[in-house]
């Protein structure tokens, strides 16, 4: 009988199932045994799958309940019996995609899981008819946790001795590996998964039915890797060639081929990518042609209503490059037949509605009809709206829909659109990925907030505007803080609840795999939404337990904070509880002056002036977005040429270019700002005015303190003060949640205790031979002050330190990869202490020490407060990583720092801190202000020197 079925799984060949069959009635003779039960549900469901009729399948389950029902609980075959049951139930499932079939598999595999007996000879095959109920299960909820648990599973199966468990365990682990890095990005995920497919294929002969579904796999997954991950350029057209070849191997037979209706659609889904790449309509009419077969092979139901979709969509495509408009049309009707099979529980139905959201759209564009668009914009909002749907279409969606209601004037629209963009974020970069995973998902929807702060000026609503711009930037950083937040209100309510919170964020804070990259290259983000990323997204298509391996504990640890935060929620007055803060709360941490919000994007800027009292918005008509990308990529470029050694030519095109940069935010953005913070202040030309810069978008990578017409006429400059630096004492501060935060700690110990590092000679660093005057001149003014220089400047030391004192000063080199931020570092003796070092260290350590201990840090390095190119909005370096870590008042450097200036300035700022009686940081605005005001008036022209150095906290 195992021959029979072999020669179907090798040749497709239905008659050997029918001769199975009749042998197996025979055999049994009217008596059968449990065994038997077994292997005619086994041959009954393989015909259901073959042939599409719900008979066999309803007979193959009435076998496998009856073989369960003869065999007692506790019997050493009660766990296959189990497992058999969960196979066929899963079976039944993938025939008509009903949620009862996947529920009792998931149920069976459970318990035959659970039953099992890891020295049972059986065990194998147990977890090899499980798998495919946790892979389906995946499928249809979301839920790591089981394809995870499915990946354990093909690694159990693959240390069995039998050259055929080995095979299986490859095919699992490649189809697993494969859709979990579909949800998780993690490059390790399809690289591993390309190596089972070709080890697989290595041993296996074609037709062989596992040859196809092998081929099947790789053919995706070099795709995926080639489209969302860092594999090699190879990559895309071997996918092609592969795909080709197993299209072509596929039997003729309709009956036979309607088997392979995945495969088929797969196809499509690689020649559509591969036509977009090429912009070959020729190649583009194929992936249809394959993607109307798919179709045609699956009779109705949720699986053909998946093919539907992708056909609709390459069809909307197609027309695109074509421009033919009855293609639109034909794309919208095949859309509505595929929402209307795909039931509201289905994943797959947020795809669809928003392919179809999209083709109305489209049509509304072409007829100008306006129920197209109102259709569109409710198919936007429902796929948006999904809780099932892959967060990447939901966010397709919502950006659809803000981009057309911006494109039709609608600012309500527009306003409520970008909002719920902007509220999918967190879910894009969910804490339970990979961070550099999370970084690029979040470079991807780079300027979100700053378009949505847009719509909400231009519909009125400037309190909103800054709740966008806060909810919308630092995504990363405000999921640390959430995990670090008081939890003391809940447990006055929930104790136990909040001892579980607690504990899961103690274990989120502890687990470093997803902190750290090995190879920075992998951070690199793609830019943009790349056409048919979601088409990519829909195609693909004990020692049991989860548990092992960093990455995998990280995201069943989120999922359960999740679930713990939403517990929290339905307590009466927690509703908005670690909910992002209001504006109501957050104009609070303008206390004593303003912090201003610099907005840009392609619809308008503006700047935001909070002040306790309210917010003032500033229209900025003369500052473009590409202009400001501009001026920031120039300056970057300007500072790479000068760290890249080129001399005395590049260090003055450096500071020409930020002379230009000064006078292009003075005109554009500090001037409107300043004249009204002298209307809001009330005062005469001659205030200076107390401000916090809080830029967005670019404008994070520009000197906004240092704006000014400092080429000007001297005596006519002082006279007009024509300059930020003449008008306002300024910080920066990375969100108002930041300055906030920094606010609300009790008063700072005094006298601090200080510890300071100094590194001046480094191999293979240029040397710092001011090191040793800064760290006399600190010590002068800081009694008591513990030195680690030369060999004792270890990273554990200073991570050590760190968490020991309040005050921290570092002289020494730093850097900054912009492409990849997280890894910027300070460089100390034995390596590298970078951003995500700090996290990791000193977010567990915060809670631990006593209120206030961390008050203020000073970072005398080069481009310490300088973030990523891609992820400006995220902030990610150095000085934002320990204001995060809780230090009040963190001084860094927005570029490379002249040795001999550093150090004096900071001689200057330990003078002024230490000169009421004591050393205290409350000053440390204004103390370094007053510094860097001695070297811009004795080196007006020289911002470069000056420049630099910006203070953070409140």
């Amino acid at each position: 009988m195992r021959e029979l079925v072999e020669a179907f799984d090798s040749h497709g060949d239905e008659s050997a199932l029918i001769e199975a069959e009749r042998l197996l009635r025979a055999q049994a003779a009217g008596q059968y045994r449990a065994e038997t039960l077994v292997d005619l549900s086994q041959v009954l469901a393989l015909r259901g799958r073959a042939s599409g009729a719900a008979g066999f399948l309803d007979a193959a389950t009435s076998y496998a309940e009856a073989a369960a029902a003869a065999t007692p609980a506790g019997a050493p075959m009660w766990p296959f019996m189990q497992a058999q049951l969960s196979w066929v139930a899963s079976t039944r499932y993938e025939a008509g995609h009903r949620a009862p079939d996947l529920s009792a598999a998931m149920r069976y595999a459970t318990a035959a899981i659970d039953a099992v007996d890891p020295a049972d000879p059986a065990r194998v095959e147990v977890l090899v008819k499980c798998a495919p109920a946790y892979q389906l299960s995946f499928e249809r909820f979301g839920r790591l946790a089981d394809i995870d648990t499915a990946v354990r599973l093909g690694r159990l199966i693959g240390r069995s001795n039998d050259p055929d468990d080995v095979f299986a365990a490859r095919e699992c682990l490649a189809a697993a590996l494969t859709h979990r890095f579909a949800r998780t990005g993690d490059q390790a995920d399809i690289d591993e998964a390309i190596v089972h497919c070709r080890e697989g294929l290595a041993i296996v002969a074609s037709p062989h039915a596992s040859w196809i579904r092998l081929n099947g796999i790789l053919s995706f997954a070099l795709m995926q890797r080639g489209y969302r991950g860092d594999g090699p350029e190879s990559d895309r057209p071997e996918a092609i060639r592969i795909s080709r070849e197993l299209v072509a191997a596929l039997p003729r037979d309709d009956r036979l081929r309607r088997q392979f209706s995945q495969v088929l659609a797969n196809h499509a889904v690689v020649l559509f990518i591969g036509a977009l790449d090429a912009e070959s309509a020729d190649e583009m009419d194929e992936a249809v042609r394959y993607a109307r077969e798919a179709v045609e092979t699956v009779s109705g139901g949720e699986r053909q209503a998946r093919h539907l979709a992708n056909l609709a969509n390459l069809l909307l495509f197609q027309a695109r490059l074509g421009s033919d408009p009855a293609g639109v049309r034909r794309a919208v009707d095949i859309g509505r037949a595929a929402v209307a099979e795909l039931s509201p529980g289905n994943p797959d139905r947020a795809r669809a509605l928003s392919i179809l959201g999209s083709a109305l759209r489209i049509r509304h564009l072409i007829d100008r009809d306006p129920a197209d668009l109102d259709a569109a914009v409710g198919l936007w909002r429902s796929a948006a709206g999904s809780a099932v749907g892959p967060i990447e279409i939901r966010m397709t969606a919502a950006r659809n829909w803000a981009l057309a209601a911006a494109e039709e004037r609608d600012s309500g629209l527009a306003l409520e659109a970008y909002s719920t963009a902007v509220g999918l974020l967190p879910l894009l970069a969910w804490r339970g990925l990979d961070r550099s995973v999370q970084e690029k998902r979040l470079a991807s929807a780079a300027g979100l907030a700053g378009d949505a702060a847009a719509w909400a000026l231009a519909a009125g609503h400037p309190e909103r505007a800054v709740e966008l711009l806060e909810q919308g930037r630092q995504v990363l950083w405000s999921q640390a803080l959430q995990t670090r937040s008081d939890l003391s209100a809940l447990a006055a309510v929930a104790p136990k609840l909040a001892a579980d919170l607690d504990e899961i964020r103690r274990d989120l804070d502890g687990t470093g795999a997803s902190l750290t990259m090995a190879d920075p290259a992998a951070a690199g983000a793609s830019g943009g939404w790349g056409l048919g990323f979601d088409l990519l997204d829909a195609a693909v298509g004990d020692p049991v337990r989860p548990g092992a391996g960093d990455s995998g504990r990280r995201r069943r640890l989120a999922e359960r904070w999740e679930a713990l935060l939403a517990e929290a929620r339905r307590h009466p007055g927690f509703a908005g509880f670690l909910s992002p803060p209001t504006f109501g709360t957050l104009r609070q941490a303008a206390r004593g002056g303003a912090v201003i919000l610099v907005n840009t994007s392609r619809w308008r800027s503006d700047a935001l002036i909070v002040t306790e009292g309210g917010v003032r918005q500033v229209p900025l008509p003369w500052l473009a977005h590409d202009a400001a990308q501009r001026r920031a990529a120039a300056l970057l470029a300007a500072q790479r040429e000068v760290e890249a050694g080129r001399g005395s030519v590049a260090r003055a095109a450096f500071r020409q270019t930020l002379i230009s940069i000064q006078r292009w935010l003075w005109d554009t953005v500090a001037e409107p700002v300043c004249a009204a913070l002298d209307e809001i202040a009330d005062t005469g030309p001659d205030r200076r005015h107390r401000v916090w810069w809080c830029p967005a978008g670019p404008l994070t990578m520009l000197p906004l303190h240092a704006a000014g017409r400092f080429g000007a006429a001297r005596p006519l400059a002082e006279r007009r003060r024509l300059s930020v630096a003449a008008r306002c004492v300024s910080s920066y501060t990375p969100s108002l949640s930041a300055l906030l935060r920094a606010r609300s700690g009790p008063a700072p110990p005094r006298p601090p205790r200080a510890f300071a590092v100094g590194v001046g000679n480094l191999p293979g660093q240029p040397p710092l031979p001011a090191v040793s005057d800064e760290l006399r001149a600190v010590s002068s003014h800081v009694p008591g002050i513990r030195i680690l220089a030369g060999a004792s400047a270890t990273t554990q030391a200073v991570l050590a330190a760190l968490e020991q004192h309040s005050w921290a000063h570092l002289a020494c080199h730093g850097e900054q990869d912009f492409e990849h931020p997280s890894t910027g570092a300070l460089r100390l003796t034995d390596g590298r202490l970078s951003v995500l070092d700090l996290v990791a260290r000193l977010g567990t350590a915060s809670r631990t020490r006593a209120a206030g201990v961390s008050d203020l840090a000073y970072l005398s390095a080069c481009r310490t407060a300088a973030g990523g190119r891609d992820l400006p909005d995220e902030t990610i370096h150095l000085t934002a990583a320990l204001q995060l870590a809780g230090f009040r008042h963190v001084i860094g450097s927005q570029w490379a720092v002249t040795d001999t200036v550093a150090a004096q300035v900071a001689a200057d700022v330990y003078a002024s801190l230490a000169a009421g009686g004591g050393p205290d940081s409350g000053s440390a605005a204004q103390a370094l202000d007053e510094a860097l005001g001695r070297v811009r008036r004795s080196h007006p022209d020289r911002p470069d020197l000056w420049a630099a150095l910006i203070h953070t906290g409140p």
